[in-house]
């Protein structure tokens, strides 16, 4: 077959993926394998890439290694490789091939970006901090290495250090819901409860799937004894996301302190049913013994989950 005939099959499947019909992409890109491109690691690359798209991890890996065979030091196979491990969650087989991507590559953003995530994953917090600070010193305001070592950062109270990097995230992007939040908690380690609402409140208005930010919010609101406004906001983040048992949790606990009693008993008994592991922790609270002991519905699910357990 002539090449320019081979060429066309590649240029219908680079067609086919942008238009995502992965399967016909994969179909062209093999008959030009089939017809003599088979140590073109361009088009080895795609296929790799869709076959991994696909999930088809086994296939993916096979080529990974055929584009390794032609080029040993080909960067982009061994990230290939290191990603389709972190995948399924198997860090430790992951990092190994992202050191060995930057070992051929050392500007590789992505590869250092990816080894940081999978050591804060395995809790080497060190070679976190470390690997996200080749990203940055590569792309200095690369917006998530910037959040995922903010939060490092914050989870070690090293809070000037995490803002700094909050906040030059914002830069970036003062309209993602992720870096409002974490100004939030930043905010409220600071003391500055105002300035923390605001910036849950704008969180939650950029994302209001993202639960933590409306349970934040109206933990502000409870510590301040506000228990109405803290009711609120745990409401709207209910109604945005039915399975957040702790929304149910921490409303049930206001409407006790405003004697709303039959409430709290509906929350509690949402919570036992959507969690029933947090029996345990419903039975230890001192808030709610009251509620417990005047309510038949609760202790008998209560009994129902020691029975399980």
């Amino acid at each position: 077959m002539k090449k320019y005939h081979i060429d066309n099959f590649i240029i219908l499947g680079k067609k086919c993926y942008e238009e995502d019909n992965l399967l016909k992409a994969l179909y062209y890109f093999n008959k030009a394998y089939d017809y003599g491109k088979n140590n073109d690691i361009e088009l080895l690359l795609d296929m790799a890439i869709i076959y991994d798209e696909l999930d088809d991890y086994e296939n993916a890996l096979r080529v990974y290694k055929e584009i390794l065979k032609i080029n040993d030091c080909e960067a982009r196979a061994y990230y290939g490789i290191a990603i389709l491990y972190d995948h399924k969650d198997n860090f430790e087989k992951a990092i190994p091939y992202y050191n060995k991507a930057i070992e051929c590559d050392p500007y590789y953003n992505k590869a250092y970006f990816f080894l940081a995530y999978a050591y804060d994953y395995l809790g080497d917090t060190k070679k976190a901090i470390e690997n996200y600070n080749h990203v940055l010193e590569i792309d200095p305001y690369d917006f998530w290495a910037c959040i995922n070592l903010g939060s490092i950062y914050e989870q070690r109270d090293e809070n000037d250090e995490a803002l700094m990097l909050m906040e030059k995230a914002l830069k970036v992007d003062n309209r993602h819901y992720m870096v409002l939040f974490n100004m939030g908690v930043l905010m409220t380690k600071k003391d500055e409860i105002d300035q923390a609402k605001k910036y849950y409140e704008q969180a939650i208005r950029y994302n209001k799937n993202y639960p933590y930010s409306f349970l934040n919010l109206g933990v502000l609101y409870r510590d301040q004894e506000e228990y109405n406004n803290a009711v609120k906001v745990f409401t709207e983040g209910i109604k945005n996301n039915e399975d957040a048992v702790f929304l149910y949790y921490n409303r049930a606990c206001c409407y006790m302190k405003l004697n709303l009693i039959e409430c709290a008993e509906k929350d509690i008994l949402n919570v036992l049913t959507l969690h029933p592991k947090m029996a345990e922790y419903v039975q230890n609270d001192r808030d709610l013994q009251s509620l417990i002991n005047g309510s038949s519905a609760i202790k008998n699910m209560l009994e129902e989950s020691d029975a399980i357990s």
